[in-house]
């Protein structure tokens, strides 16, 4: 049999609550009046034989090993720290975010992982969305190259028009080729099928592919690419190369999201770490080596740009190109003026 443990029963409610009952009811009274002074009494003996809780204070013990996943937060009191001064180290209260992230280890990590891990997500769904388009502008773009060579063809102002429309979805400003009719029918201005439109509608293209791949191509692309579309435009042989420019960049959207997708795969998360030709990177420290190592173009073809965008510019008088703040400006033959220089 257990030995018997008054100070148990003491700490018992029921118990208390029971006993009351009993000596309320030796005293004459019904159930019912006896009830609530013994449920009183019963609370005023439980608080009186429990014993005070000790306070305590969060501290880092550090005799837990955090490598094995385990959390080293632990609430002791003062007579436990004073007695381990080097096992439990108190915490202050107003602790700073890099404090809370030491004491609190993988419960604070857990929560930090899924934000960003939230952030990884749409990451490298809006790269995903954009290697899975770019096929589809790779095709657009080998378009403007054949319409180029091709103004005066019968197709050429449906396929300008189906151009427009394609630049519309991809937030380019095409009001200008566009007209719509009361019945709602999109359709293209009147005498705007012409070779000015296609050099216009080809350099917003380029700058706009070119400022949406920032981050992805190296900054002497960026720049060159920024430069030189203006002048480049103004010429067949310009056309042909932002063209190819644009092919590249789109080229270029796939190649990163399979390098994330990879990323992901092998390292869990793009911060997380990974071993790579470059040291121990981030995903994003590894992609700012690794794209200047692997150019969208070569180094002849910059130079070639260059060349061809002075030659270019040499246009810009006759083909009503001015400059304001040094952004170029093209003003069509119906008085439409359209930004065709980087900001």
């Amino acid at each position: 049999m257990p030995p018997f443990n008054l100070k148990g029963l003491l700490q018992d409610e029921e118990f208390l609550f029971a006993a009351g009952l009993l000596q309320q009811g030796s005293q004459g009274k019904s159930l019912g009046a006896a009830a609530f002074p013994a449920l009183v009494q019963a609370g005023q003996l439980k608080k009186a034989f429990t014993p005070t809780a000790q306070k305590t204070k969060a501290a880092v013990d550090t005799s837990i090993d955090t490598s094995t996943g385990k959390n080293n937060l632990v609430f002791v009191t003062d007579k436990q720290i004073a007695e381990n001064p080097e096992r439990f180290i108190p915490q202050e209260k107003k602790a700073n975010t890099t404090n809370i992230k030491n004491v609190l280890g993988d419960k604070y990590e857990s929560e930090y992982d899924k934000k960003r891990g939230a952030a990884d997500a749409q990451y490298i769904g809006d790269l995903n969305e954009k290697a899975a388009t770019a096929q589809e502008n790779i095709g657009r773009y080998n378009l403007v190259s054949v319409l180029s060579q091709n103004v005066n063809s019968g197709a050429f102002g449906e396929q300008l028009l189906s151009l427009a429309k394609a630049g519309k979805r991809l937030g380019i400003n095409t009001d200008w080729i566009t007209k719509t009719d009361a019945n709602g029918n999109v359709g293209l201005r009147d005498g705007v099928a012409s070779a000015e439109t296609l050099e216009v509608l080809q350099v917003q293209f380029t700058l706009d592919k070119t400022q949406k791949t920032k981050g992805a191509i190296s900054d002497r692309e960026f720049q060159t690419f920024s430069q030189t579309s203006p002048g480049l435009s103004m010429t067949p042989e310009g056309i042909q190369m932002l063209s190819t420019v644009n092919k590249n960049l789109a080229q270029r959207d796939i190649e990163v999201a399979e390098l994330a997708n990879q990323w992901e795969s092998d390292y869990g998360r793009l911060k997380n770490k990974g071993e790579t030709q470059y040291g121990n990177l981030s995903f994003q420290q590894f992609l700012s080596k690794w794209k200047e190592d692997n150019p969208v173009v070569t180094e002849e073809f910059l130079e070639d740009m260059r060349k061809m965008s002075n030659e270019g510019s040499g246009l810009y008088e006759e083909k009503q190109v001015y400059e304001i703040g040094g952004v170029q400006y093209r003003k069509l033959k119906d008085g439409t003026v359209i930004r065709i220089g980087a900001l």
